[in-house]
């Protein structure tokens, strides 16, 4: 690994591929129904039981305004640790760890909640993101 670049979890909703940093995520766990909660925001699905540990599960798809989509055999929860909490964030299908040069990643020309920015890898383009303001954007 080359010193200066940083490793990535690729993974894909609709037809764009995101990432988020390896070091934030500490599992991906197959797709789990979460059981409800009530009064919880639109985009928390629930919470699940993961080990011992109560997870809230986040839709993924919603946080980033895309159309919602049926769970099926690809879906994946990622793990992700937030602010010292740990939440589940829905995604359609986990791919890759990938490394990415910081250098090379363009910030996005307005801000964009969760968007830290875009990178080119291997032809491809990934959008890179960032769950830390997860709390403000749900209003907690």
């Amino acid at each position: 690994m080359q010193a200066d670049h940083e490793r990535w979890l690729t993974f894909t909703m609709d037809d764009t591929t995101y990432c988020l940093p390896v070091d934030t995520v500490r599992e991906v766990t197959l797709w789990n129904r979460p059981e409800p909660v009530p009064d919880a925001p639109p985009q928390a699905w629930g919470v699940i039981n993961l080990r011992g540990d109560i997870v809230t599960v986040l839709d993924g798809r919603s946080l980033l305004g895309l159309p919602q989509k049926e769970p099926d055999d690809d879906t994946r929860v990622l793990t992700i640790e937030v602010e010292q909490e740990v939440i589940g964030f829905v995604v359609d299908a986990v791919h890759e760890i990938v490394l990415l040069d910081p250098a090379k990643v363009e910030a996005p020309v307005t801000p964009q909640a969760f968007m830290k920015g875009t990178c080119y890898h291997k032809n491809d383009l990934l959008v890179l993101l960032t769950l830390e303001d997860v709390h403000e954007q749900l209003g907690r």
